[in-house]
């Protein structure tokens, strides 16, 4: 909590409670003065009103001076004192005046620290009990007199004392905000110094300035919304040199030689990729823009999970890596948009071809009471725990040596889990550094019952695929 923003709070306070209170005290005195006509019997009603008003002036002066503990002290002193002058010489049995030290009570709490209550209790206490004695005979009248007031005011303490612990709480609430605000408003005066000194040459600058402030809060709607641009601008002049360097490469417009043949080749593979980095830019810029759709509905998940089975053959780094198909008898009936769950399995069986270099990988689909699960399982390198986050953040690769060997942009896991997390499913990873890792896809079953419609059995249930 900022201490010095506290204070001045509890300045603000004190400065217009204690007129307040210091006002209300003299008045009333000065008309109980006025009701007695003999001044012997009335002269301490006079010297209360001239000390309330003393002590609420010199007080409030010494806040105003920033010593706020001094005014505190001094406007509590001098009341006390006041109350007492009435205790001593006007008090009667059943009397209220002792619990007038509940109003010195609150705001001692109010104005210093929440505990101080507790000590002006005290003090009232102890001045209650001269007051009194003064006239009672006898500790048992003294104390059956003293019990009432004491225990109010001690209550009335207690309940300062949360109240003020209440508040001190909001006050380190709002500190902050306060903090933050004041840091604001300091920018601000400075930018608008700064610009009061330019002159009228720069003042498109300045307007550009200013616009280039106010759209800073939208930063990175700019940057999706670059990216998404930049995709479809650079879509057309990729896809045509690919196109070009295919019909080339055929022989189509002329004869070409083997070595030509292998650099159209590599161009139109080098095309692929660079379609393959834009579209994943595209996506992920959708995503953030908050754009991206999906087209929900029933599918035949077999030919999917085949499909992608079939297409990271070619990814694989080593021939000899075997695929392995573990499937059920009777396939789940899933909502799923099948451009873009395909592309997430596809996703995450490429990001296993990529690390895996022997041994296998396997796509393991399974059914439960209300979901169904699509596990990638390989035997690569693995990955710490400490990173199994980090994995699924936007350009992140653990091991920079190796991605820069294994060609990839790092959106692709961050892309699945977008996708499989906007079907309403989770992507989650288990692994162990050197025995390889698990992506597993969880999605929610259609509410109905089961049906072999939407499935395919295989003749086994596991089906290895090994290169011939």
């Amino acid at each position: 909590m900022d201490q010095a923003y506290s204070n001045e709070l509890r300045a603000d306070t004190a400065t217009i409670l204690i007129p307040i209170i210091a006002g209300l005290t003299a008045t009333g005195t000065l008309l109980a003065a006025l009701a007695h006509e003999d001044f012997a019997t009335g002269w301490h009603f006079w010297l209360s009103v001239v000390l309330a008003i003393v002590g609420g002036a010199f007080g409030w002066r010494a806040l105003k001076q920033n010593r706020q503990m001094l005014g505190t002290i001094l406007f509590t002193a001098v009341h006390l004192l006041i109350f007492f002058l009435l205790i001593y010489y006007n008090w009667v049995p059943g009397s209220m005046i002792p619990y007038l030290f509940t109003v010195l009570i609150i705001a001692s709490s109010m104005f210093t620290q929440p505990d101080y209550g507790f000590i002006t209790w005290g003090a009232a206490t102890l001045l209650t009990t001269i007051g009194i004695n003064h006239h009672v005979t006898g500790a048992l009248a003294l104390a059956a007199q003293i019990a009432g007031p004491t225990i109010v005011n001690f209550l009335v303490a207690g309940a300062a004392y949360f109240s003020a612990l209440e508040w001190q709480f909001a006050v380190e609430s709002v500190s902050a905000l306060h903090l933050k605000a004041q840091h604001r408003r300091d920018e601000l005066f400075a930018i608008q110094e700064a610009l009061s000194r330019t002159n009228a040459k720069l003042h498109s600058v300045n307007e550009e300035l200013e616009q280039a402030r106010k759209t800073a809060v939208g930063e990175r709607d700019l940057r999706t919304r670059f990216m998404h641009q930049v995709s479809h601008e650079l879509r057309t002049p990729i896809n045509t040199i690919v196109n070009f360097a295919h019909i080339l490469g055929q022989g189509e417009l002329g004869n070409v030689s083997e070595r030509q043949i292998d650099y159209l080749g590599r161009i139109e593979k080098s095309g692929w990729h660079s379609m393959s980095v834009l579209n994943d830019l595209l996506d992920l810029a959708q995503m953030n823009a908050g754009e991206f759709r999906l087209s929900r509905q029933l599918v035949d998940l077999h030919a999917i999970c085949e499909e992608a089975m079939a297409s990271v053959r070619s990814l694989l780094r080593d021939p000899d890596v075997a695929l392995i198909r573990d499937y059920p008898e009777v396939w789940p009936l899933i909502l799923v948009d099948p451009k873009r769950f395909q592309q997430a399995l596809l996703n995450l069986l490429g990001n296993a071809a990529k690390y895996t270099d022997e041994g296998a990988i396997t796509l393991r689909v399974r059914t439960h009471e209300h979901t169904a699960t699509f596990a990638v399982e390989d035997t690569g390198i693995g990955i710490p725990e400490e990173h199994f986050e980090t994995v699924f953040q936007e350009f992140r690769q653990l091991n920079e040596t190796m991605a820069r060997q294994r060609i990839g942009t790092g959106l692709g896991l961050p892309i699945s889990r977008h996708l499989i997390e906007r079907h309403g499913g989770t992507l989650t990873l288990s692994s162990q550094i050197g025995q390889g890792s698990t992506f597993t896809i969880t999605l929610p079953l259609l509410e109905t019952e089961p049906s072999e419609a939407n499935g395919r059995a295989a003749s086994s249930n596991i089906a290895q695929e090994r290169p011939f």
